[in-house]
């Protein structure tokens, strides 16, 4: 199963996965698109490493850290991703950084989170 990509555009911010990967070059704003490479292991001050919790019936949430990360429009999370052997799931966060998810068709692999102060980071499920 091959790893998810993300990359984000250092000109206006915009950050996006690929869905097919042909090996051309993503561009955006006339650059190419920074690819980001997933934090594993937690060095900050702010959690951000994602936390599964089983909820029972293939439900599971995914909270961001240990304690609660900010949610302001200066530092926050902008999605989870959850991927699977098949594809994945995304949630995209408003006033809490926790999504819940259901695992009903295919096994969840690995989850993503990406702060937008700190970038991406990756928890193997």
């Amino acid at each position: 199963m091959r790893e998810q990509k993300f990359f984000r555009c250092n000109h206006c911010g915009n950050v996006i996965t690929k869905l097919v990967d042909s090996s051309v070059p993503v561009v955006c704003c006339g650059e190419r698109m920074e690819e980001l490479k997933a934090n594993t292991t937690e060095a900050s001050v702010e959690k951000h490493l994602p936390v599964v919790e089983q909820m029972g019936n293939g439900v599971f949430t995914v909270k961001v850290g240990g304690v609660p990360h900010p949610m302001t429009a200066d530092h926050h999370i902008a999605f989870i991703y959850v991927q699977t052997a098949g594809g994945g799931l995304v949630a995209y966060l408003a006033d809490k950084p926790e999504a819940t998810f259901c695992r009903c068709a295919e096994e969840p692999t690995a989850v993503y989170e990406y702060c937008n102060l700190h970038g991406l980071w990756k928890t193997e499920f």
